[in-house]
């Protein structure tokens, strides 16, 4: 297959059998599919097309979903797509994504023509995702020094790694003229940039590794390199994981959890203040995303994590549901179960995980499962009448 070719998906409608929602399979069990990170974009505007990546053609590449017609199009093709990191532009007119490591792409939607925006150094290597600013005129992105890199196919390659202590450097692209400029630089590995929605000079980034042994794993900087400031000083037997902008800019969230205890906490952290304020407990979830607001939240249930170290010292019971919480009323409710089995599959660790997210009404949420078989996308619709759960 090529760019342009059309699938016809046949869609698997059911109900949950714990909540009674409806719950539609998008795509094919036999066939290697799964969604962007949870915070990049992935539905056009109005909701009625969706961004994924499938293997119909033996490599994974991206695909445009017309839901209504059950019919995607090839926007990508050949080896070498980062299917995690791609996002749709605010204008829903093109997707910008990374392939091989090497060069950040930009393919126009009506047209499917790529124009290359920016190719890394040869002595560099281009990790992760890529954030784009809310106006989608530049992005931030990760690269390690090709000295220190090598393929992050499994967990304890993930491990290994953080002890190399890579360089790494933070950096933005202009998304017109592709020019670039380091914004932070250390041998410390470094991930998940983020532009603060509707404030370029504020960058969120991590340090990277296992969760336990990180020295703080969230941090800020200002877009000139200025200010590099932690985000939350660790407490004895914290560990804080997947951090994310709530879209609107007003603060970023996060998970934290204890070892030997089963639940975690979603914090927020205002930016201007400084404050970091605990929002509610949660059951064991791994991610957490929000609505535009940020009043809800979605988080998918999971077991011992296997992003740190002393994995007996933080195990929990595997926990299969999608929740869903609502912030003023401090209180959370079951969604569905995903049943996902966290598996590495295919060298990847992440394929199998849900990264959920709410649709742009809200009304429902996207998430990755290998429930069925291989991984697929599923839509889960909010439930009317939720058995609210006080945290």
């Amino acid at each position: 297959m090529a760019k342009g070719m059309r699938v016809k998906l046949v869609y698997e409608v059911s109900q949950d059998p714990d909540t009674g929602v409806e719950v539609t399979r998008l795509t094919p069990p036999e066939v290697t599919c799964h969604r962007n990170y949870f915070y990049q974009k992935c539905f056009t505007h109005d909701g009625s097309k969706l961004l994924f990546a499938g293997e119909f053609d033996g490599n994974w590449n991206y695909y445009l979903l017309d839901i209504a017609a059950a019919e995607a199009v090839q926007l990508t093709e050949g080896n070498g797509d980062n299917t995690f990191g791609g996002f749709l532009s605010p204008d829903d007119k093109s997707l910008y994504y990374v392939k091989n490591e090497r060069t950040l792409l930009e393919v126009n939607l009506e047209t499917l023509v790529e124009r290359e925006v920016y190719r890394v150094p040869a002595d560099w290597v281009g990790y992760g995702t890529w954030v784009a600013n809310s106006d989608c005129t530049k992005l931030v992105g990760i690269e390690i020094s090709k000295d220190d890199w090598v393929p992050l196919n499994d967990w304890k390659i993930f491990h290994d790694f953080f002890h190399k202590g890579p360089n790494c450097r933070l950096l933005r692209v202009d998304l017109q003229t592709g020019e670039s400029a380091v914004i932070h630089q250390e041998k410390n590995w470094l991930g998940h940039p983020i532009y603060r929605p509707f404030d370029d000079n504020t960058v969120a980034f991590c340090h990277e590794g296992p969760h336990d042994l990180v020295d703080a794993r969230m941090w800020m900087v200002n877009e000139d390199g200025s200010n590099v400031r932690k985000v939350k000083e660790h407490a004895e037997g914290e560990s804080c994981t997947h951090e994310f902008w709530v879209p609107n800019g007003s603060s970023l969230m996060y998970v934290s959890y204890l070892k030997g205890q089963q639940g975690r906490t979603i914090y927020s952290y205002n930016p201007d203040s400084g404050i970091n304020e605990e929002v509610m407990q949660m059951p064991a979830c791994s991610h957490l995303m929000s609505n535009f607001d940020g009043t809800l939240l979605v988080g998918d249930g999971s077991g011992t994590p296997v992003d740190v170290k002393d994995t007996s010292g933080y195990t929990i019971d595997n926990d299969p549901y999608l929740y869903a919480f609502d912030v003023a009323k401090k209180a959370y409710f079951r969604v569905a179960r995903h049943d996902t089995s966290w598996a590495t599959f295919a060298n990847s660790r992440q394929v199998t995980h849900p990264h959920p997210s709410f649709t742009p009404d809200d009304s429902a949420i996207l998430f990755s499962s290998d429930k069925d078989g291989k991984p697929a996308l599923y839509i889960a619709k909010m439930p009317a009448n939720p058995e609210l759960i006080p945290a």
